[in-house]
């Protein structure tokens, strides 16, 4: 199934919310930093180390799950966002509040989770209200620091009809992109049923991409994102990642070859 982000600012929470934003965010970065320091390269072995941290479990167990893709990286940067597994997705709406839909904000401990309204992106309303009633499927939920506010990316599976047109057509060129955190945008085309070197597009991080990413062939054709920017329909979650890891790059090249006809 696709995927797409759905991204909504917090409403500027009260003194005493604010502050357990900040608690939960700095947790979660001290856990992360303190687990890839130590090597932790299996889900049992972070388990170890964020088992202390007086963090809810939606956020270690997304530790559990992220700390160990991080083996190829060398170190890490401070603006990750505080990830959480989908069951943190507790949504509520009404028509009555100033803000229609609200979250609920995981704590440790029972009792002590406390809703905050939220400011949805309006072109994706459509999708907010499958979500909440149960018609797409909740995947990771990302809670970004920005300087002056919060804003929450989930990330969502829906279903789409089928294309109409022939896929194994010649007259078709099948273009993979994969879109990372920081807007990192890997890309290139099939030829003779075998996916080229890909081409790499990141403006944030030029000196990852030229260090770390593999250059494009003279076969593959530049993917330019928009000048706008990318749309509210991408996949990416707009914050900045500091690695672009080899796994990810060898990803790519397989989901391309044994996947062909999801591409467009």
């Amino acid at each position: 199934m696709p995927t797409k982000t759905l991204e909504a600012t917090l409403a500027p929470p009260t003194a005493h919310k604010e502050r357990k934003l900040q608690e939960l965010h700095d947790l979660y970065h001290e856990g992360l930093h303190e687990a890839f320091e130590a090597g932790a390269d299996t889900q049992s072995a972070v388990n170890d180390i964020v088992t202390p941290y007086d963090l809810p479990y939606q956020v270690k167990d997304a530790l559990k799950n992220y700390v160990p893709s991080l083996d190829d990286a060398q170190e890490l940067s401070d603006d990750h966002p505080t990830r959480m597994v989908n069951r943190a997705a507790r949504f509520d709406y009404s028509e009555d509040r100033t803000h229609s839909y609200v979250w609920e904000v995981p704590q440790p401990g029972r009792g002590t989770n406390f809703w905050i309204p939220l400011r949805i992106n309006p072109e994706q309303e459509q999708l907010w209200a499958d979500l909440l009633n149960g018609n797409v499927s909740p995947g990771q939920l990302q809670l970004i620091q920005n300087r002056t506010s919060w804003t929450l990316h989930v990330a969502v599976k829906y279903a789409v009809e089928d294309s109409d047109y022939n896929t194994d057509s010649d007259d078709v060129t099948h273009i993979g992109l994969d879109i990372g955190e920081s807007s990192l945008i890997m890309g290139c085309a099939l030829r003779d049923g075998s996916p080229t070197r890909p081409l790499v597009c990141d403006g944030s991080h030029p000196s990852i991409s030229a260090k770390r990413c593999t250059p494009p062939s003279n076969d593959c054709k530049s993917v330019t994102p928009p000048s706008g920017g990318l749309t509210s329909d991408s996949t990416t979650t707009r914050t900045r990642s500091p690695i672009l890891s080899r796994r990810r790059l060898g990803r790519l090249s397989s989901t391309l070859d044994n996947s062909r006809s999801r591409f467009w």
